[in-house]
């Protein structure tokens, strides 16, 4: 592992900013291959939709999380990325404040939702809508806002 891009290598949760490829499939060998790829793919669309989004791995346990102190978010970020035994899930921290008109979201939190994704084609069948709520995330803290012109998300 590349120890010039970890992050607080001496606390019990080491982090990889920016990782690259090869790094994200080592940290995510022992997942299921299908998951790794749904992960994957996630990931992906994240970086498609936001390519300048701050994001690190957990060196321990492969969660991705998205957006810490970007956006208007504090330290917990925008969203986190997890690979679990049976599904991996996309973890929206501000997830109550989403509309959400597909209905995707799921849980019962203060703040947080989350969409779990079982196969690849759930993910296919759920991209659009996904890819929407992302965006969305992105733009909360600018929601009513004078400051839409700095949106991630506005044309110019």
């Amino acid at each position: 592992m590349n120890d010039k891009k970890m992050k607080n290598s001496n606390i019990k949760h080491p982090h990889i900013e920016n990782p690259t490829q090869e790094q994200l499939l080592d940290l995510l060998k022992d997942r299921e291959p299908n998951l790794t790829r749904i992960f994957q793919k996630i990931h992906s669309l994240i970086l498609e939709i936001l390519p300048d989004i701050v994001h690190s791995i957990d060196c321990r346990d492969g969660m991705m999380g998205y957006g810490a102190r970007q956006y208007g978010y504090d330290g917990w970020g925008m969203a986190a990325l997890a690979a679990h035994k049976n599904w991996v899930s996309l973890m929206f921290m501000r997830g109550v404040e989403l509309e959400d008109s597909k209905g995707l979201l799921e849980g019962t939190g203060k703040k947080m939702r989350h969409i779990k994704f079982k196969t690849r084609k759930e993910f296919e069948e759920k991209r659009n809508a996904l890819e929407e709520l992302i965006k969305e995330a992105s733009n909360l803290n600018y929601r009513g806002k004078n400051s839409e012109k700095n949106s991630p998300n506005s044309l110019p």
